[in-house]
């Protein structure tokens, strides 16, 4: 605890180096960004725009893919590195090359080794003290189900546990304790920087689209080549991410729960971004220029929105408007 004290103190030096009085000091600005599978690459979108225009941002904290993001960043990549990063997972053969699978599955389809490794190559063994931006990675412990806050240790591990989907990979064992995906606690963790005192003002990140607003098109099989019915079929029978098969069906569950959680945390940010994209699926990583221009476009309209926190007008919790393509939403 003594350690944390420590930590949170360090991060309010931060914010209050430098002879300007009180009455100057800019809000502390926090972070937050949203579990989504592949759809979280719109954060990077987001992040690059608050580059190019310097939004200075003062701590991050992140779920499953935004804790993957938000790490990254924290550790001194920028948007353009985010960016040529989700182009290394671009086709199938990468997404495979991130699978190593188990069996019997008895624990989950995948092990998660593969997905820490990688992390590893980008971050190293850091740890959280050494990172250039404070970062909060939320997980969920597996046999009680409540939320996890990592912000020491080593990093890669806790975004590891933060991405470990139940039933698809293996719960991730961090001294002693094993843990799971934080969006099954807290998909878009608002209120955790403001509690700690961390940080004045938080803007949010949410790319989970609402329940009941996904579709995917489908091709008419009798306009398709034999050879592409054929390959059609394999797919489904042999592929356990075809949709609608086995691992499909998990994650979906899992986001379906997460995007009903998620509107709660929604209605708590100052600043609310939602960078939606309702017809796609989790792991569509070959998307990622679509997903990070999604990130773009969501964050260039709230802008205004952004400036006004620096300034410290009154700007409320959003109430009905939504930046991005998301529906609109009532907090109250």
């Amino acid at each position: 605890m003594a350690a944390f004290i420590h930590f949170l103190n360090s991060i309010r030096s931060r914010s209050r180096e430098g002879d300007e009085p009180a009455e100057f000091r800019r809000p502390r600005i926090g972070l937050a960004l949203s579990s989504g599978g592949a759809k979280g690459l719109a954060h990077i979108g987001v992040i690059q725009v608050l580059e190019e225009n310097g939004i200075e941002v003062d701590a991050v904290i992140g779920t499953s893919m935004g804790a993957y993001v938000g790490g990254l960043w924290s550790s001194g990549l920028n948007g353009q590195d985010l960016e040529e990063l989700a182009a290394t997972m671009a086709t199938p053969r990468d997404l495979w090359a991130l699978v190593d699978p188990l069996f019997p599955p008895r624990r989950g389809f995948i092990g998660g080794a593969k997905v820490h490794a990688r992390l590893e190559r980008s971050l190293g063994k850091q740890s959280f003290n050494e990172l250039e931006k404070p970062f909060f990675a939320v997980a969920t412990e597996r046999e009680s189900l409540e939320r996890v806050v990592f912000h020491d240790g080593e990093v890669a591990s806790a975004i590891t546990a933060s991405l470990a989907v139940p039933g698809i990979v293996v719960p991730v064992t961090r001294d002693g304790i094993e843990y799971i995906d934080g969006g099954v606690c807290d998909p878009l963790p608002v209120n955790y920087l403001k509690e700690a005192d961390v940080v004045d003002k938080v803007i949010a990140i949410n790319v989970l689209p609402p329940v009941g607003s996904l579709s995917r098109p489908q091709s008419p099989k009798s306009h398709l080549p034999a050879w592409r019915r054929i390959l059609r079929w394999l797919n489904r029978h042999f592929n356990y991410f075809a949709a609608g098969n086995l691992l499909d069906v998990l994650r979906s569950a899992a986001m379906g729960s997460q995007m009903r959680l998620v509107d709660r945390s929604a209605c708590k940010a100052d600043v609310l971004i939602r960078a939606i994209n309702h017809r796609s699926r989790w792991h569509d990583y070959n998307n990622y220029r679509h997903y990070i221009e999604i990130g773009r476009l969501a964050a260039e309209e709230a802008l205004p929105a952004i400036r006004a926190l620096y300034h410290e007008e009154d700007v409320s919790p959003p109430r009905e408007t939504i930046y991005g393509n998301g529906k609109e939403m009532s907090c109250v």
